[in-house]
């Protein structure tokens, strides 16, 4: 009877962590799978519209969200469109909060345009206002909880940069399962005109992206969203 105890205990104390990595294992897997789809997607546009190595002519094939979807959801095997104006009911319920990467319970939204893919992993596009040329930026710097950083004489410390985003391209491998966390289930990919990587803030999961396409663990925000 001690000897059943014993193993009792340990087992309740290892099986969380079991499930825990067994959990992320398959998040891992899922990743991976999704972020290959989603280069390969990027290829096959270059290919068909004769520019290889060159992203800017998908993502500038329309002015909206719904038509660059559209138009890179045909470059997914067994994809299906979910347009913003949809009312399909495998549609619902695709828009939904993902906290930050890095930011302590802040968070962003992921809404429709979306494309299904074939494992129920979802893929949202978004357009620069950069429009994939050398564009003059600015804003305001951020601390470490993500709101604007004040100078000593009260006003808002910004950045100035020259960007050439396209668009990004967010995958979330489980949908709007939770947790919906950027860097656990939520990924996302910065698409320039001849590039494709880090966003110019890491706030939705790029390092953690980068972490296990080269063996590592997932890098995410543990301190809300779960």
């Amino acid at each position: 009877m001690i000897t059943l105890g014993i193993t009792g205990v340990v087992a309740a104390l290892t099986m969380p962590a079991l499930i825990a990595n067994y959990k992320e294992k398959e998040i891992i897997t899922k990743a991976k799978k999704d972020y290959s789809l989603v280069m390969q997607a990027l290829q096959l546009a270059q290919a068909e519209y004769g520019t290889p190595g060159d992203n800017s002519s998908l993502f500038l094939s329309s002015a909206s969200s719904d038509g660059i979807v559209q138009e890179f959801a045909k470059y997914i095997k067994g994809g299906y469109l979910c347009l913003s104006s949809s009312n399909d009911n495998i549609c619902n319920d695709l828009s939904y909060k993902v906290l930050y990467s890095i930011y302590k319970n802040k968070y962003f939204d992921l809404s429709l345009p979306a494309i299904i893919l074939p494992d129920n992993g979802i893929v949202y596009l978004t357009l620069s206002d950069n429009k994939c040329v050398d564009t003059l930026s600015s804003g305001a710097n951020l601390d470490s909880e993500g709101n604007p950083i004040i100078n000593p004489d009260g006003t808002t410390s910004t950045w100035t940069d020259i960007r050439n985003a396209c668009g990004m391209v967010y995958f979330d491998v489980n949908g709007p399962a939770k947790p919906n966390k950027a860097g656990y289930d939520v990924f996302c990919i910065q698409v320039s005109a001849n590039k494709t990587g880090v966003p110019y803030w890491d706030i939705c999961g790029y390092s953690s992206l980068k972490s296990i396409l080269t063996g590592g663990k997932l890098i995410f925000n543990t301190s809300s969203g779960s």
